[in-house]
């Protein structure tokens, strides 16, 4: 598989009242074109800390990023960077919160508004592209947050926890509609996750990072198909990777 995007000992740390706080120490990941990976390790592990810098937002004290071969650290605009939170503008429309990187990337506004529309029935929003996101479930904020990231035009996804805030039932509905985007849109995705059986679920491999400072502790492949059904969670190699992912951490 051809490596999409590479992180190389990658150090982060932070000034504290005790002197500098290490959040990362020596991070090494590689993720393959049109793969799926979870990262999941112990809340303030330092997995946003991770997605800041690939994203470009922060710049490491030590390594660096990789795309395509080339060398982006420190740099914006390369990623789809999905956080914890949907962000969506309250002032404005479901449209018009999907079209921002359109904006940043001076593209026109006239075409853009038109492929968003298009994708909304896709994004089951169809008929509420002049809501403002107060208006919007928890559900459908996340995929319009989504539908913003579609609309960036990058080849790599950041997506931070993305149904971490959603209800049970609707976070299982939403994982299935994430794959059948991923599957409508092929890119490469880092996905940042709490949940074994999420993780399990949604990604070809997984990647289990240490208490801060992180490191990657270890890696475990999914050899479950692409296609992914319920019924798969309740086989013996689905429930082999989890307890596997669960030895790690």
């Amino acid at each position: 598989m051809v490596t999409k995007l590479q992180v190389e000992g990658l150090v982060q740390a932070y000034p504290s009242s005790e002197g500098e706080r290490p959040v990362l120490d020596g991070v090494d990941l590689s993720v393959g074109e049109g793969e799926f990976v979870s990262l999941i390790g112990p809340s303030g592990c330092g997995k946003s800390t991770l997605f800041n810098a690939v994203s470009g937002l922060e710049y490491p004290k030590e390594g660096r990023i990789l795309l395509d071969g080339q060398e982006i650290t420190g740099e914006v605009g390369h990623v789809g960077y999905m956080m914890q939170r949907d962000a969506l503008f309250p002032w404005r429309t479901v449209l018009e919160n999907a079209i921002l990187a359109a904006e940043v990337d001076r593209r026109s506004r006239r075409e853009a508004l038109a492929r968003a529309r298009e994708l909304l029935p896709a994004f089951g929003l169809e008929g509420f592209g002049e809501e403002y996101p107060a208006r919007l479930s928890g559900g459908m904020r996340q995929r319009a947050a989504l539908l913003r990231t579609v609309m960036s035009e990058r080849e790599v996804w950041l997506l931070d926890e993305p149904l971490g805030a959603l209800d049970a039932l609707t976070r299982e509905r939403m994982q299935d509609w994430l794959l059948s985007i991923r599957e409508r849109f092929p890119r490469t995705i880092l996905f940042i996750t709490h949940s074994i059986d999420e993780a399990v679920y949604l990604s070809d491999r997984i990647l289990v990072l240490s208490p801060r400072p992180a490191q990657v502790r270890g890696e475990v492949e999914i050899p479950l198909p692409r296609k992914r059904f319920r019924t798969l969670e309740r086989e013996e190699t689905f429930l082999h990777c989890k307890e596997e992912v669960r030895q790690w951490l």
